[in-house]
């Protein structure tokens, strides 16, 4: 059976000023968490310099770190 295309949900992307404003710190503090090796399933690319950021696979791998 297929699966709907409409009853899939759509990944949210935000960007790391988002994310920095919504934790309350800088947005350096944020680049330097991104630069973890295993926060590389929650970064994507635009662009040649761009980053964008999975939220909810952020906040399950900070789980996973900070426990």
């Amino acid at each position: 059976m297929a699966t709907n295309i409409c009853s899939r949900t759509r990944t949210k992307y935000s960007t790391v000023k988002e994310l920095s404003e919504e934790l309350c710190c800088t947005v350096q503090q944020v680049y330097k968490t991104l630069k973890r090796p295993e926060m590389e399933e929650a970064k994507k690319k635009i662009g040649t310099a761009g980053v964008r950021i999975d939220k909810e696979k952020f906040y399950i791998i900070l789980e996973q770190i900070y426990r």
